[in-house]
Order: structure tokens, then C-alpha cells, then sequence
């Protein structure tokens, strides 16, 4: 095996060096710790979410109103508990409305196949009496 000098290593270790101070850093991605979402943004309970109906109802979606009457809550977080309760609601009351349609789209049907019959029925009294008429003449 060679022996390498210490006036080589000196000179390796140097250039090496100047290298790594000419390339660019490139610094690894720091992971956040993971926290409860609830321990660093207190959980909507049903009073906060009955106290924002009300402010929403009565002051609109002026977020910034509605941040003054929650001193724990931030306007993003007021305003994403907003956006998120109305999308389950409009979900909620849309299928609620597509059920309704559909059984009055059911009881239509009910009601033509009655009429139906009904028009028969009256078109076979109709021929009845028809008959019956034309057999006294």
C-alpha cells in the first residue's frame, strides 16, 4: 500500500475546501413537531358554533367583526369554520331537497297510473250507457 505524504493530504484537504465553499447550500427541510390540531387551535364547541350562527346571521360574513366577539379565534379561523359549516349544510339540505323531488316524483307517477285507470273506467261507463241507450231505441 502507498503511503500518502502530508504535504498530498494537506493540498487534497484545501482544494476540497474550496470546493464546498463554491457550491451552493442546499439545506435539509425542517419538519414541524406534530401537534394536536385541538391543542394549538381550541376545538369548536357547540356555544362557539351557536355564538357564530348568530353573529353570522346578524352581522353577515364581516369576519372582521365577528373576530372582535372571539378573543381565542383568529379571522381565518372564524372564516374556515364558516366555509366548511356552510358546504355541509348546503350538502346536507341538497339531498334532503333531491329526496323530497324524488318521492314527488313518485307520487306524480302514483297519481297519472290513477288517473289512468280512472279514464278507463269512465270511457267503459261511457260505452255502457252508450249501449244501453242505443238498446231502448
Amino acid at each position: 500500500m502507498a503511503s500518502l505524504s502530508s504535504e498530498g493530504s494537506a493540498k487534497d484537504s484545501e482544494t476540497l475546501k474550496e470546493l464546498l465553499k463554491q457550491r451552493p447550500r442546499i439545506q435539509k427541510k425542517q419538519q414541524a413537531p406534530r401537534i394536536n390540531k385541538c391543542n394549538s387551535n381550541p376545538c369548536w364547541n357547540q356555544e362557539d358554533l351557536k355564538k357564530l350562527e348568530k353573529c353570522v346571521s346578524i352581522l353577515g360574513t364581516d369576519f372582521d367583526l365577528i373576530q372582535l366577539l372571539f378573543k381565542n379565534r383568529t379571522r381565518k379561523q372564524i372564516m374556515n369554520k364558516y366555509k366548511k359549516s356552510k358546504i355541509q349544510y348546503d350538502r346536507k339540505h341538497k339531498e334532503k331537497f333531491l329526496r323530497i323531488q324524488e318521492a314527488l316524483k313518485k307520487e306524480q307517477e302514483v297519481q297519472r297510473q290513477r288517473l289512468g285507470s280512472i279514464d278507463s273506467i269512465d270511457l267503459n261507463i261511457a260505452l255502457d250507457i252508450h249501449q244501453l241507450s242505443t238498446k231502448k231505441e
